[in-house]
């Protein structure tokens, strides 16, 4: 006997599992089944006969329209055999699988679709994780040495990384004194450390020294943490090590280049002063030498007994008249006259060490650095520290003209300035230069800080000179200071 169809189709939808939806075209729910309101948390009566779209949350609501039409004018499915989101009744979601079929029913077009709830299984995934596995394995991912050491100092774990970093295998590691890694001056770091510890604080970002297999020392960052049994009682440490060796070598290099352009500045500041002084002093030194010349040639004419004395000290003087300018004259060419080590270099790359420099001790904050380097510029020839010593002059110089206003920005730029020659170009947002600071700017002992000497351009102007290039203050350059000098391409010829 046949079965009615209505009947079957009412037990279907009365007792499956999964959630059972039919809409329309227009998207309009026209049977649900009675898992949807376990699903939904809507009563049937509230479903049907209303937009299947209040099932699902943002963004799905908004674009459920869309699909339906992109579909029956293309035949395209956009969802279907997917996860998503659906959206209670009371505002919270859940994940669910919604698998989508086609029918027709007495000549209209309908869609079914069949949903199942994906949280119970998310669940029991996320009970089975083993998160003692997924903990170790992220420690030996880690790109810092990880380890963990009893309070006598045993080592009791070792990742990946400490091998990388001390030179010793896991097998090497485990079972052996901490202090293997630790230099006989540093021996007394590990007893303040274990009495932190002990008393249960966390030692963080602890910097020193600690020895590689190989006897090299380390220079590290260290982060300690207690370990605590099931009791809470402290039984070893946790440590994370960084390897900061190469931020160490760095500060160093840095350290070394400021020491060698701090005395760079001292040398060219005693040649530009010993110059001026010499010019200076020249003239009121040869008037002196001449006056004691006329006064001995006066005295010539007097013969007293006691004239002969006179004319000695006369001559005495004027010859240590004239030693006082040989004694400037040779400072200033000592100095002058240095050694020039003169090299290919990147002007980019001598252009950014110089920043990096120019700002180290300063306290200028909020000054935006902006770079606008020619990446296809050739060599230069030059000598690096000295180029690099104009240029810490020159973003030095704008930023204390920055300090009194608001917007701080110095801006560098390197370009071809022709077939031989490149141009650096610094320009700040300061103040600007007064037009009578701009006619005098680069003789010397013309300055606009109050305890400036008025002599750092005037070193600037004779090392580019003696490079073969120059240094000039850009004309109406407006907010701010611009100054740009030029130094030869490789090829071109050094000056004397």
């Amino acid at each position: 006997m046949p079965h009615n169809e209505d009947a079957l189709f009412k037990a279907l939808m009365d007792t499956a599992v999964d959630g059972i939806v039919v809409i329309d075209t227009g998207g309009i729910v026209q049977i649900c089944s009675d898992a949807c309101e376990g699903l939904f948390g809507y009563r049937r009566d509230e479903i049907v006969g209303r937009n299947v779209k209040m099932l699902m949350p943002e963004p799905h609501r908004g674009e459920h329209d869309g699909y339906i039409s992109s579909y029956l004018k293309t035949g395209e499915k956009r969802i279907g055999g997917c996860e998503l989101a659906g959206r209670r009744k009371d505002g919270s979601t859940f994940p669910m699988h919604l698998s989508v079929g086609k029918s027709e029913v007495g000549g209209e077009r309908i869609f079914v679709g069949v949903i199942r709830d994906l949280a119970p299984l998310k669940a029991e995934v996320a009970r089975h994780v083993d998160v003692d596995s997924l903990m170790a394995q992220i420690v030996q991912s880690s790109e810092d040495a990880i380890l963990s050491k009893t309070l006598s100092g045993i080592i009791t774990s070792w990742n990946a990384s400490a091998e990388r970093i001390f030179g010793y295998t896991a097998d090497e590691a485990l079972g052996a004194n901490i202090s293997m890694l630790i230099p006989p001056d540093r021996m007394a770091e590990e007893g303040s450390i274990i009495g932190q510890i002990c008393a249960g604080r966390d030692v963080e970002h602890f910097e020193t020294v600690r020895r590689h297999k190989n006897g090299n020392d380390i220079h590290v960052s260290i982060t300690i943490s207690p370990l605590r049994d099931g009791a809470g009682d402290i039984v070893g440490a946790s440590k994370i090590v960084r390897d900061v060796s190469e931020r160490k070598r760095s500060e160093l290099r840095m350290q070394a280049l400021q020491s060698e352009f701090a005395h760079i500045n001292r040398l060219s500041s005693m040649g530009q002063m010993s110059t001026a002084i010499a010019h200076e002093l020249n003239q009121p030194l040869t008037a002196i030498a001449n006056y004691v010349k006329a006064a001995r040639r006066i005295l010539e004419r007097v013969e007293p007994a006691n004239m002969e004395r006179a004319r000695n000290a006369m001559d005495k003087a004027a010859a240590q008249v004239l030693r006082a300018g040989a004694i400037i004259r040779n400072l200033r060419d000592f100095v002058e006259k240095r050694k020039s080590n003169r090299a290919p270099e990147n002007l980019n790359m001598v252009v950014e060490e110089a920043i990096a420099l120019g700002l180290v001790g300063t306290a200028h904050q909020g000054v935006r650095v902006c770079l606008r380097l020619e990446l296809k510029l050739p060599s230069v020839l030059i000598d690096k520290v000295q180029i690099q010593q104009v240029l810490i002059n020159l973003i030095r110089n704008g930023l204390e003209a920055m300090q009194a206003v608001d917007m701080r920005e110095l801006i560098i730029e390197t370009a071809i300035d022709n077939k031989d020659f490149a141009r650096v170009t610094v320009h700040d947002s300061g103040p600007g230069l007064s037009e009578a600071v701009s006619k005098r700017l680069f003789q010397p002992f013309v300055t606009t800080k109050e305890k400036g000497m008025g002599i750092g351009l005037t070193i600037c102007q004779s090392i580019l000179e003696a490079h073969g290039g120059n240094i000039v203050a850009l004309p109406d350059h407006r907010p701010g200071a611009a100054f740009r000098f030029c130094v030869p391409f490789v090829g071109q010829r050094e000056a004397a």
